[in-house]
């Protein structure tokens, strides 16, 4: 999962019109396509008792959709935490960030920041008008400069200010943790 860096001389600036320029690989690295962390047997029952108590609750507001739906949420977050993701091939070109072939053009970047998130260094871009709207990639230890460095020709760096979503859910996972960590 090495750095491959591209085309040291300095490249024309994307102008916009995919005609006028090519897509020149400006850097490339390998990673894994999402965040994993194994988890383990009290993340499971914490999860089961959740789900029960809140499918308990909402089958007697609502009835039974809401407790089909609490059940597919905890049915795609148990094989989300027992299936191990691919290793993705990440670009910087001059069009944009392609993500396993998946291009997303500059233009529909607003900003972007470095993180370190569940012991792994995390690039994340905030997309315009995109679902969805936030794309992050796992970035190796080490490169997250190198990456910042190119990327910054292009998009704005800065980390946005949390909202009340984020500070909810902040709060929420210090007070019912779902597994030791």
């Amino acid at each position: 999962m090495n750095l491959v860096e591209k085309n040291d001389k300095a490249l024309p600036e994307y102008n916009g019109d995919p005609l006028e320029t090519e897509e020149q690989l400006l850097l490339s690295w390998r990673s894994w396509g999402r965040l994993f962390k194994p988890k383990g047997k009290e993340f499971y029952s914490t999860m089961l008792v959740l789900a029960l108590l809140l499918s308990a609750i909402m089958f007697l507001i609502e009835g039974v959709m809401p407790v089909f739906l609490i059940w597919s949420i905890v049915f795609v977050i148990w094989v989300l935490s027992k299936t191990k993701p691919v290793e993705v091939i990440h670009k910087l070109t001059a069009w944009g960030i392609r993500s396993d072939e998946q291009l997303y053009r500059y233009e529909e970047m607003e900003n972007f920041w470095v993180e370190e998130k569940g012991g792994e260094m995390v690039l994340r871009v905030l997309l315009r008008r995109r679902f969805p709207g936030q794309l992050v990639l796992i970035v190796n230890r080490g490169d997250e400069e190198k990456i910042a460095k190119v990327l910054k020709r292009f998009v704005r760096l800065e980390k946005p200010a949390a909202t009340w979503t984020d500070k909810t859910a902040r709060w929420l996972s210090e007070k019912v943790p779902l597994s030791e960590d």
